[in-house]
C-alpha cells in the first residue's frame, strides 16, 4: 500500500512500477483474504511473483523499492513460520 502511495507522488509517474505493485498488491491481498488457510505453495508462488517484480524493476529507484522489499521479507517469515507448524 506504501508502494502504490509512493508512485502517486513521484514527479513524473512511472506506469510499469504501478502496474507492477499493483499486481503484487492483489496477490498479497488475495493471500490474506483466505488466511487461514494458505498454504506453503501459495507463499511460494506469491514469493516468486513478487521476487520477479523487485528483479524487474531494478533499474528503478523509488519508495516502492523498499516496500516491495518488505513485502518479500513478510512473505519469507510466512513461509517459514508455515512450515514450522
Amino acid at each position: 500500500m506504501a508502494g502504490m502511495r509512493a508512485t502517486s507522488r513521484v514527479a513524473v509517474p512511472n506506469e510499469k512500477v504501478e502496474k507492477l505493485l499493483r499486481a503484487c498488491l492483489d496477490l498479497v491481498e488475495h493471500l490474506s483474504g483466505q488466511s487461514a488457510a494458505v498454504t506453503t505453495a501459495e507463499v511460494e508462488t506469491t514469493l516468486s511473483v513478487l521476487e520477479n517484480a523487485y528483479a524487474e524493476l531494478d533499474g528503478e529507484q523509488g519508495p516502492w523499492t523498499v516496500a516491495l522489499k518488505n513485502a518479500i521479507g513478510r512473505l519469507r517469515a510466512l513461509r517459514l513460520e508455515i512450515e514450522a507448524k
